[in-house]
């Protein structure tokens, strides 16, 4: 028994001096983000900018939705600031204020966050100038954009989002 206790003993005092330094980190994620819906940037914008997009049908249907983009390679000019990221033509505001100023160029990262419709410009013209009084777009061609916020910016792959069983995107026309 001496013996037995006198092993485990040494055997703890072994594995309390080989200690790593490296740390696992662990990004939070709220759990209605596993209900999102994976799209990318330009399918979403289709349908709030397209030819057949109609801006109030599709704010009805989509703002307020979480959404994923999957593997966005992280580039220099994407890295606005501490807070904030543009990816193609969405402008995404992290949840973790300093997020976005973790994230190194080359990072392949999947982007999750709350969709709130398109900013209230396009092209430097209020909205109202780009669309008709029944949400179609009155002139083609308009780079407009969209504007998320709570995003989370996760390594490409990490996680499995949308969860089995969730929904799709389904365009409106």
């Amino acid at each position: 028994m001496v013996l037995v206790i006198s092993l485990l003993s040494w055997l703890s005092f072994l594995s309390g001096s080989c200690k790593t330094t490296t740390e696992a980190k662990v990004i939070y994620i709220p759990p209605s983000y596993y209900g999102c819906i994976a799209v990318s940037v330009d399918a979403l914008l289709g349908t709030y900018f397209g030819r057949n997009g109609n801006l109030l049908i599709a704010e009805k249907t989509y703002n307020g939705q979480i959404f994923v983009f999957y593997s966005a390679r992280v580039v220099a000019s994407m890295l606005v600031d501490e807070n904030t990221l543009n990816y193609s033509r969405a402008q995404c505001i992290a949840m973790q204020p300093g997020a976005v100023g973790k994230l190194k160029v080359g990072d392949i990262i999947d982007i999750v966050g709350i969709n709130q419709g398109p900013l209230p410009e396009a092209e430097g013209k209020p909205l109202s100038e780009w669309f008709d009084s029944n949400g179609m777009l009155a002139v083609f061609g308009v780079n407009g954009w969209l504007y998320f916020t709570d995003c989370i910016f996760i390594p490409s792959g990490s996680v499995q989002l949308p969860a089995p069983g969730g929904a799709v995107f389904a365009r409106l026309y």
